[in-house]
């Protein structure tokens, strides 16, 4: 049975009128305290957000750690990171927590928060905002800026326009040219195994890896959650293959922190044919991807369409 505090004395008039404000604050406003024993507690809460209600449960037990970390799940770690760095330092807590809210999608939350010392430990007077809205129109604006917010890479929707517009230069001037499709096989499993957080750090440890063997010229891009596309202007087909051969040995003998697990990559590769179009190099390099994926993953495909097919 959890051990509770003693109730606080009822407020006065002034105090309910105070506390009736508060309550109204777009967002949750709350305390709170880590004890000598390095016990967590949150002695106080209020605010019209929906994680109050969610919160408020919480009050006054006398370890919040385990609770919290069932509400909080993936973010738990990023919080107790903050506050154990704020506790060293008596430094403001500023973060960002992904939290769940019931069955409803997780939303974005701004933790902001102020420590002191008391002579029980440290207390935080903070506020906890949903910025979900405002993190949506970030990833908007940074699409449209056609960098991807994970790996900071090229995203699709520059990447295609790149395509569109080296393979009309290729056409004009018979320059060689060739493209690379690279999925991760069985991304899924590592996600559900080890969590998100470890899925995107594998995904941009991939993104360095690919990136630390290319040319200036050459453009890595993040097509997908777990797709990447590699464009490589003035290559021959045969020179795209043996660098695909490289990353994919490259991606298996790393070592991305999951035990045994070993990451692995399939690989569709086509050079460019003059006559056809950017379109018709993504959809060959699109279908041999496929073909790697249906011969057993951890491979490499190059096929190309003849000049002139459609």
């Amino acid at each position: 049975m959890e051990d509770r505090d003693p109730p606080s004395p009822s407020p006065t008039c002034n105090e309910s009128a105070s506390l009736a404000c508060l309550k109204r604050v777009p967002g949750v406003l709350f305390t709170l305290k880590r004890d000598a024993r390095g016990r967590l507690q949150l002695p106080a809460l209020t605010g019209e957000d929906q994680m109050t209600a969610r919160l408020e449960p919480l009050l006054s037990i006398n370890d919040v750690r385990q609770r919290l970390g069932d509400l909080l799940g993936d973010a738990y770690g990023e919080f107790i990171r903050a506050i154990e760095h704020s506790a060293h330092w008596l430094s403001p807590v500023s973060t960002r927590l992904r939290l769940p809210i019931g069955e409803l999608t997780p939303h974005w939350y701004s933790l902001e928060a102020l420590p002191e010392r008391s002579d029980e430990g440290i207390l935080w007077h903070g506020l906890l905002v949903d910025i979900e809205d405002q993190v949506a129109e970030e990833q908007r604006l940074r699409y449209l800026s056609g960098t991807d917010e994970l790996t900071g890479l090229t995203n699709r929707r520059s990447m295609m326009g790149h395509i569109d517009k080296i393979a009309s230069m290729s056409n004009r001037h018979g320059t060689p040219l060739s493209l690379l499709l690279i999925d991760l096989d069985h991304f899924a499993l590592i996600n559900d195994t080890w969590g998100r957080g470890l899925g995107d750090r594998v995904l941009c440890q991939i993104a360095a890896l690919a990136s630390s063997q290319l040319r200036q010229e050459d453009m890595l891009a993040r097509m997908g959650s777990d797709e990447f596309a590699l464009l490589l202007p003035m290559t021959p087909a045969g020179r795209a293959r043996e660098l695909a051969e490289r990353l994919r040995e490259s991606i298996s003998r790393q070592d991305f922190g999951i035990g045994r697990h070993k990451v692995t990559v399939s690989i569709g590769v086509s050079d460019f044919v003059r006559g056809l179009s950017s379109a018709q190099l993504m959809q060959q390099v699109h279908t041999n991807l496929m073909e790697a994926k249906q011969q057993g993953r951890d491979r490499v495909i190059q096929r190309w369409l003849p000049q002139g097919s459609s």
